[in-house]
């Protein structure tokens, strides 16, 4: 027991060490690493630190590949094609295929990393101004809401959507920093419920909402637009409306008209920051490249360039399903058919005026032998192939946020007009000769059930391969229904493979850690 619970020490205190490759952006002298100890007492010692916790979100296990893709294939966008064996577990919902147990190592051995760093700051830094020490603490405690969010959204429950009788709890909530072995040993946290989870990064987000400010050079950086929009997310995703409604306007009035139109938006995902993008996953140099086995590129598409089927790169593990095809507004050669879909070269017959599925088009098949459609929103945009920097957050979110708040039946914020309203504002952005069309006619008489939904329609088709869906399911306690050619049953939301395995050493090594049901 004890070896194993060393294990998970050893990997919380591998945080206090920061490396010379996480501060290449800071310019800071290369050293192979420096003790935690001595590392947080200077300012350039605090910068490397914070720099590492951002290189941890750019593996492949987090936003360099799992958090985008695996959202998309264990719901109902993505189907597997078998080009490299990738992504087809977890496309088949396969017991254990999930997303893996670093997140969970990861995002403990930063978390360390953020708790210590903001002893270290709030105790004082000789020489920091102010000024400097508000804007340190801003990112840190944006960047432990942000990493509890996504660890409790991974390996719990979302609030108002929980299975009581295999409900084990949310995740252990470490608020103090450890820097030696001795005194991370006698600390053993158990599971925080939920909710209480929420409320901390809640807190988080708030402390950093006082200490960040917002302008458009900051995107690569927490950023006061960014708290807020993860306040709107967070809210939603606990169906607190009210509040995140008010943190989604507040966030729209900061960043101003940063929506792209019908005219820009597909531009925008080839240039290597979109306009909408309010806060990103930064790769900086060709060093950080994931490669050619799981990058993003490589996972969506097998194309090199837009428009050139004829020279292969990637693999194109992941294609938009067809029932995704159906939403899109594309139809194939043949029809969007099982047969179809799997037995020729696809063929773009039509595509509806919405320009969000010209972001999706068909492959090399260089890898297959037959072409499927494929999603193209990463194409090494950053001047490599294999490249890209990720959108966490993009403005047109906030609407939608806003426009389901509105939606929902129930919601201290409910009103059918706003939300056709919001709806209105992403569609008229996106589609082409909307206003005055019979769409538009359509959407003004949207009311209840069928209104709710068109907008969680527009979810799907906004964020179709930027990791949205599995969670949007998730959070609305709904099963999830793949059809052909993916002819599995339906995992229903009871199912205990909704949730993933937490990391098992902590089970064997803390008996107040208790596993997720099923496993």
């Amino acid at each position: 027991m004890k070896t194993l619970n060393n294990k998970t020490v050893i990997l919380l205190l591998a945080s206090a060490l920061i490396f010379a490759g996480c501060t290449k952006q800071l310019e800071i002298d290369p050293q192979q690493s420096i003790d935690a100890a001595q590392a947080l007492t200077t300012a350039d010692g605090v910068n490397a630190s914070i720099t590492g916790i951002y290189a941890k979100l750019k593996s492949a296990r987090w936003y360099g590949r799992d958090m985008i893709t695996h959202p998309e294939a264990l719901a109902d966008n993505g189907y597997a094609t078998n080009a490299s064996g990738r992504l087809l577990p977890e496309s088949n919902n396969t017991s254990g295929a999930h997303f893996t147990t670093t997140i969970w190592t990861t995002g403990y051995a930063g978390i360390n990393q953020i708790n210590l760093a903001i002893d270290a700051v709030t105790a004082g830094i000789p020489g920091a101004s102010a000024g400097t020490k508000n804007n340190w603490l801003g990112q840190l405690y944006f960047l432990r809401g942000l990493y509890y969010f996504d660890m409790v959204r991974v390996y719990s429950y979302i609030p108002g959507a929980v299975v009581a009788a295999q409900d084990r709890g949310g995740v252990p909530l470490v608020l103090k920093g450890f820097n030696s072995v001795d005194s991370a040993l006698v600390f053993r946290p158990s599971r925080t419920p939920v909710n209480d989870v929420y409320d901390q990064i809640v807190k988080d987000l708030t402390a950093a909402n006082t200490n960040l400010t917002w302008s458009t050079s900051l995107v690569n950086l927490a950023n006061k637009a960014a708290t807020q929009g993860l306040l709107a997310r967070v809210n939603l995703y606990r169906k607190n409306f009210g509040e995140a409604k008010r943190w989604a306007d507040s966030a729209i009035a900061l960043v101003g008209s940063r929506l792209t139109t019908s005219s820009t938006f597909v531009s925008n995902w080839r240039a290597a920051t979109h306009q909408e993008t309010i806060f990103q996953i930064a790769y900086l140099t060709s060093a950080e490249n994931i490669g050619v086995n799981e990058s993003l590129q490589t996972s969506f598409t097998s194309l090199v360039t837009p428009g050139n089927p004829t020279v292969t790169g990637g693999f194109g593990d992941l294609v938009p399903s067809i029932t995704l095809l159906n939403d899109l507004g594309i139809t194939l050669v043949g029809g969007n058919t099982s047969a179809n879909y799997l037995g020729v070269n696809a063929v773009v017959a039509s595509r509806s005026d919405d320009v969000r599925n010209l972001l999706f088009e068909p492959g090399s098949s260089g890898r297959t032998g037959k072409r499927k459609i494929e999603c193209t929103k990463f194409l090494g945009k950053n001047g490599f192939i294999n490249l890209d920097n990720v959108p966490v957050m993009r403005v047109a979110e906030l609407y939608l946020i806003r426009a389901e708040c509105a939606a929902t039946q129930g919601s201290s914020v409910f009103s059918e007009a706003n939300a056709i309203a919001d709806l209105k504002k992403i569609k008229s952005n996106r589609i082409l000769n909307y206003t005055g069309s019979d769409i538009e006619t359509a959407d003004n008489a949207l009311t209840g059930s069928a209104l709710y939904e068109e907008i969680l329609k527009q979810r799907r088709i906004e964020f179709a391969f930027e990791g949205f869906r599995f969670f949007d399911f998730k959070r609305l306690g709904r099963d999830i229904v793949k059809s052909a050619p993916n002819a599995n049953p339906p995992v229903a939301f009871t199912d205990f493979r909704i949730l993933p395995a937490i990391y098992q050493p902590d089970v064997d090594g803390n008996p107040n850690i208790k596993q997720n049901f099923g496993y």
